[in-house]
């Protein structure tokens, strides 16, 4: 059965700080779980020993945390390594860490499977299982960060991986603005790239946005007849659109 109390993983400060105030606590409770969280990536209520010990069995009683598991890590030669994840659910997704670009860079899954049935991608073949949550997109951020030391280093993070994340926009946005508050990991716009085969009322609503990470659009063709052809759900909008 499906664990009903919430999840702070998925919360941003204002909400985290709503559910702890129910259990007494303050907001710079609130500050001190999400830098343990989101920071120093610590998913563990008994290992945030600058909480009182009756706070940390109160939110052990109340809340969760979950994070996706690494179930395997296969290594490069030139220093890549693609991390695949096991969501509470069971279901699968992958992560990329790549060392020289030249900024450190981590590359991002958005959904599990992907609905845009792009003819040369292996995820696109799968089809749409379903959308990541916000807590589970930033959750690998979250683990890459502690599995691969990066505390203290300054990496970038492109949403590259599986799934269009144009298609599943709140859970993204969400996730982005976690990633970007400064008690956490404080990461900048201009360091996150939002990639997409471009969908229209996504990107206009992308627009409208006070948060905006870099885009980067695939086109993959010069015209409409070979990029529906390789897109096929692109039939509905024009390369001029774009």
């Amino acid at each position: 059965m499906r664990d009903r109390r919430p999840d702070l993983a998925e919360l941003e400060p204002a909400e985290l700080a709503a559910v702890l105030s129910k259990l007494g606590a303050r907001e710079f409770h609130a500050r001190q779980i999400f830098r343990w969280l989101h920071h120093r990536g610590h998913d563990r209520f008994d290992g945030m020993t600058n909480l009182s010990l009756d706070l940390r069995q109160k939110l052990d009683e109340a809340c969760v945390i979950t994070t996706p598991t690494v179930t395997s890590r296969e290594l490069s030669t030139d220093g890549t390594q693609k991390f695949l994840f096991t969501l509470s659910d069971g279901r699968a997704i992958e992560s990329v860490f790549i060392p020289d670009t030249p900024t450190l860079t981590l590359c991002i899954s958005t959904q599990v499977g992907c609905a845009m049935r792009c003819s040369f991608c292996l995820t696109g073949q799968m089809g749409l299982t379903r959308n990541l949550t916000a807590g589970e997109i930033a959750g690998q951020v979250r683990v890459l960060v502690r599995e691969l030391d990066l505390q203290d280093r300054r990496f970038n993070i492109v949403l590259m991986g599986m799934g269009e994340p144009l298609h599943n926009y709140d859970a993204t946005m969400k996730a982005l603005r976690i990633l970007a508050v400064p008690d956490g990991l404080g990461l900048t716009p201009r360091r996150i790239t939002l990639s997409t085969v471009g969908i229209l009322p996504a990107l206009a609503r992308l627009g409208e946005e006070r948060w905006v990470p870099n885009l980067a659009v695939s086109l993959h063709a010069t015209t409409d007849r070979v990029r529906h052809r390789l897109i096929p759900t692109s039939r509905k909008q024009r390369l001029t659109d774009l």
